[in-house]
């Protein structure tokens, strides 16, 4: 894809979150709504697109394609718990805030986010299947370490195992067994599949401006932690998971893919969980506003400096 066309998507990307901010901001969406479209999404539309992922394109990996797909996927999700951690540290955060800095620095926003990006600039290859397999250190990681963070100083918190095992992932793990056994598929189901996985982007769009409309756009660009936070999520993650993952694998495709998932803006996930584990979710938002808004012009950017 060339870069007018990948600037084209990305003002597409951005004139559906601006939709779906304004429609959250006079009132037209609210919460309870917000969550509905946002399950629908994350659990049916998804699903269909971690699926089609495999239906859509010829698959031709082996076992040790596989594994260098992992390693590269776990290596570069692995690289943003670190350059969170050390950004945490040497960043002036009180302690309350400090956990929910740190993970809106390392966890992205890979599904909702990277896939249609990915999707867009290569389509007919596996990058839509590589994106799938991210699922796996990102909920693992997640739902481990970023919930232990979360919950720390927390009495009664604890962790739950089976919250690892979210839909995207063990839609995630079916795709890696079709891919594996490729049974013969009915048309219908593949046909089904496909619409699916068409509204993935435009709804996935509208549901993040959506969630993030409880947020002021005047104050999630006044603090000057969250420029911090963009820089080191927008920029210094991507460009240390290039420079990185090019050692481990020759495939520009996959590499391309790593660093834009490395890239993406921090999680909406993160915001909820800021609330359920009683942090300051108004903190996470505000954060992960600034990141979404800034990576419409940094991803465009990394692709063009690195692809």
């Amino acid at each position: 894809m060339e870069m007018s066309a990948l600037l084209n998507k990305m003002l597409v990307f951005l004139v559906l979150m601006v939709i779906g901010y304004v429609l959250a901001r006079r009132g037209s969406l609210n919460r309870d709504s917000v969550k509905a479209i946002s399950a629908l999404t994350m659990n049916v539309l998804l699903t269909g697109s971690i699926l089609n992922s495999v239906f859509s394109t010829r698959l031709e990996l082996d076992w040790g394609k596989l594994g260098e797909v992992f390693l590269v996927l776990w290596l570069m999700q692995i690289l943003g718990y670190v350059v969170a951690w050390l950004f945490a540290k040497a960043t002036p955060v009180d302690r309350e805030h400090a956990p929910v800095f740190e993970l809106l620095i390392s966890m992205g926003n890979p599904m909702f986010v990277g896939l249609p990006v990915v999707q867009a600039l290569y389509p007919d290859t596996p990058a839509a299947f590589y994106v799938s397999l991210s699922c796996l250190p990102f909920n693992v990681l997640l739902f481990t370490y970023g919930v232990w963070r979360l919950q720390s100083g927390r009495a009664g918190a604890r962790l739950r195992p089976r919250d690892i095992l979210t839909i995207p992932l063990l839609a995630a793990l079916a795709a890696v067994v079709l891919f594996l056994l490729d049974p013969p598929v009915p048309e219908a189901v593949t046909g089904l599949i496909s619409t699916l996985a068409a509204g993935t982007m435009p709804l996935s769009m509208i549901v993040i401006g959506a969630s993030l409309g409880s947020v002021s756009l005047l104050d999630a660009f006044r603090h000057w932690r969250f420029y911090v936070l963009s820089f080191a999520r927008l920029l210094v993650i991507p460009l240390l998971t290039w420079a990185v993952c090019r050692l481990l694998t020759n495939d520009p495709v996959l590499l391309m893919t790593a660093t834009i998932l490395a890239g993406c803006p921090s999680a909406v996930i993160i915001t909820v969980m800021a609330n359920q584990y009683n942090r300051d979710s108004a903190f996470a938002a505000e954060g992960t506003l600034q990141t979404t808004a800034l990576s419409m012009a940094s991803i465009p950017l990394l692709v063009w400096l690195l692809g």
